[in-house]
């Protein structure tokens, strides 16, 4: 080549040479990097790494619909490789006449049926999977010397359940794509493995690494103990370290706190701040509870109207309104919309007294993750407006271009503000000016937690320290999901061999800290 494929002005730090040679030598498996880290730089060093050793041209990059527009720029900013996006079968068409570039870049979605279509053939009950156009045009590239890489980004987030039909897509067409290329290179990018236990972990590597890992059936006679009635798992001590054993191989683990990485990013502080509900909303959180009776079957729609109000009483008005929860509805008619609204939220309250310092005094930027976005936030902004603060509002429901321009107009924002986002925003954006993050309620999964921090942990971060701050209200089943998020956290600690690293924030330490707050 006349100049080189990889072309970042800084090149690349100590941790991603590390991290792209693993890929390089290992040939497939997990890159398992806390967020900021460079995850997805070192993905293009690869190619760009490949691509001049004469082996992988063919890169096919699979990321959530959020990252389309960012991956494709980064590609044609960082490497001289050329990039095309694929939209769907539209556009097969040109691909076949003008042939696939060197890196193709689409979405779980787009390629669930572009790489694999499913039918029900003559005679046959049940489905079956055959390729796709674009499963077709990568093999018809394979049958005229093109090697295959396929870099799979937030592979956790997508592809860890494989009874879903995305992950049966997708294995189907990498067994494809390895019976012409029996050394396929399959790098999966994530910050945390595993969401809720180790058979994420398992499924993901099933796909990366499928020589390496046992049979579906193996797994579960060795590893799996039982499972309750919901089909969640109970696991073997010993059969855990065994399939451990089998993983670790192939995973590269880069933590932020690593020697070689910890002067690279701000210091982290973590905290819960643990509540109680005045009278009136403990009176009311109280008798939607007693709904349970002494049934042993969930209520339906329950659990979620006791975690909003124990986020603010109000946000059943929005649900009952304009969601489908017909609890909701049935609670707005008997309790009426004034009384709902006219309730206190212990937690607004707080978030409003623990902010105006922040904002008022220090001059600092601050983000507030609520998973409930259309109901909570705009109940928090109006809260934070009454006390003269300024907030950007981003959820799931606004359309891409209003999300864009609440992120950019919130980090180009020359004074302090809050950024209010739902859990549309726990990743893809980065948000290195706020130097505070609250988590207005403990996400549901460890996975989840280290996302939503992860928005301000950023190696372009020029803050000495930041600060994450989770609320919590005690006697509500928000106790509950904290207890669930560090049972989680622990498994992936396992899993990854995280305990005893050093200066690394252990699970026993935020339960610690949750415990004492």
């Amino acid at each position: 080549m006349d100049a080189p494929a990889f072309r970042s002005p800084r090149g690349l730090y100590p941790c991603q040479q590390e991290g792209t040679a693993f890929a390089y030598v290992q040939r497939s498996g997990l890159l398992v990097a806390d967020t900021g880290i460079g995850k997805s730089v070192i993905a293009m060093a690869l190619a760009a790494l490949l691509a001049e050793d004469g082996a992988e041209d063919l890169v096919l990059l699979v990321c959530k619909a959020n990252k389309l527009t960012e991956w494709h720029e980064d590609f044609g900013a960082l490497t001289t490789l050329p990039a095309a996006v694929h939209h769907g079968p539209s556009r097969m068409k040109a691909r076949e006449r003008d042939g696939l570039p060197h890196v193709l870049i689409s979405t779980y979605e787009t390629l669930r049926a572009d790489l694999t279509r499913f039918a029900i053939p003559p005679g046959k009950r049940t489905k079956v999977p055959a390729p796709g156009p674009l499963l077709t045009a990568l093999l018809d590239a394979q049958a005229r010397g093109r090697r295959v890489l396929v870099v799979y980004d937030e592979m956790s987030d997508k592809l860890r359940n494989r009874s879903s039909q995305l992950y049966k897509a997708h294995h189907y067409a990498l067994g494809q794509l390895r019976r012409v290329q029996k050394d396929l290179r399959v790098i999966g990018l994530t910050a945390t493995p595993i969401s809720r236990d180790y058979e994420d972990g398992f499924n993901l590597l099933r796909l990366a690494v499928p020589a390496a890992m046992p049979t579906v059936k193996q797994f579960n006679d060795t590893v799996i103990k039982s499972r309750d009635d919901y089909g969640r798992p109970r696991y073997r001590d010993t059969g855990v370290d065994w399939f451990i054993g089998l993983a670790r191989p192939h995973l590269w683990r880069k933590r932020k706190t690593d020697p070689d990485v910890r002067a690279l990013f701000p210091k982290r502080i973590e905290e819960f701040r643990t509540l109680r509900m005045a009278p009136a909303q403990a009176a009311f959180y109280d008798q939607v509870a007693s709904l349970q009776g002494g049934s042993p079957e969930p209520v339906p729609g329950l659990h979620a109207a006791l975690r909003q109000i124990a986020a603010h009483p109000a946000a059943l008005v929005h649900s009952a309104v304009h969601g489908d929860s017909r609890l909701a509805r049935e609670l707005l008619g008997a309790f009426g919309e004034d009384h709902l609204r006219s309730l206190p939220s212990a937690k607004t309250d707080e978030l409003v007294e623990y902010l105006s310092p922040i904002v008022h005094d220090q001059g600092d930027k601050a983000v507030v993750f609520s998973a409930f976005g259309p109901s909570v936030l705009p109940l928090l902004a109006e809260a934070l407006r009454r006390n003269g603060i300024r907030s950007y509002l981003y959820t799931g429901a606004m359309d891409g271009p209003e999300r864009e321009r609440a992120r950019r107009e919130f980090r180009a924002d020359p004074e302090p503000c809050v950024f209010l986002t739902s859990d549309a925003g726990k990743d893809g954006i980065n948000l290195p000016e706020a130097t505070y993050l609250v988590e207005y309620e403990s996400a549901l999964t460890y996975e989840t937690r280290t996302q939503r921090l992860g928005r301000i942990d950023r190696i372009t971060s020029t803050a000495p320290s930041i600060t994450c701050t989770t609320l919590v209200l005690q006697g509500t089943v928000e106790e509950a999901i904290v207890d669930t998020m560090l049972k989680r956290n622990e498994m992936t600690e396992r899993f990854l061999g995280d305990v005893g690293s050093d200066g690394y924030v252990a699970a026993m330490q935020r339960r610690r800290s949750y415990l004492v707050a």
